[in-house]
């Protein structure tokens, strides 16, 4: 069973009709909303429905597909999980910063990544990413 938690910016409507639509969804098995943190936290069988699928059924529910909004993801994975961090110099807005935690959520082989941004200062802002070391190494060989 897949896990993964989202933290959505900007999103006041999370709540039980997008828990119960999303647990209506053929290979999701368990949804569950922290309305205080802006959380969902999703298990599904991605052999039924893919991460690509489930974020984007989520976005399109929250009608937000064009906004990103993502600001943290876990996928809950464990074993041998490495860390390392990005710093941005000088982030242009916060629209920027979520686009690349959305694209970051969609690459096989990172697990997490949140954002140190505090909205006041944009200036070296690190976004730490955890990633599973195997995965990692397999698509260096590729190159």
């Amino acid at each position: 069973m897949d896990k993964l938690t989202l933290k959505i910016e900007y999103s006041d409507f999370l709540n039980d009709d997008i828990a119960n639509y999303l647990t209506s969804l053929k290979g999701v098995k368990l949804v569950t909303i922290k309305n205080d943190e802006n959380e969902i936290y999703v298990e599904y069988d991605s052999s039924i429905i893919s991460l690509k699928i489930l974020k984007m059924e989520i976005l399109l529910y929250l009608d937000i597909i064009k906004v990103p909004s993502i600001v943290y993801f876990d996928k809950h994975l464990k074993n041998d999980i490495k860390e390392e961090h990005i710093i941005i110099k000088d982030l242009c807005c916060e629209y920027c910063l979520n686009g690349m935690i959305d694209d970051l959520l969609e690459i096989d082989g990172i697990i997490s990544a949140y954002s140190d941004f505090d909205y006041n200062n944009k200036y070296d802002v690190n976004i730490f990413i955890t990633y599973h070391e195997k995965i990692r190494q397999s698509s260096k060989n590729k190159n």
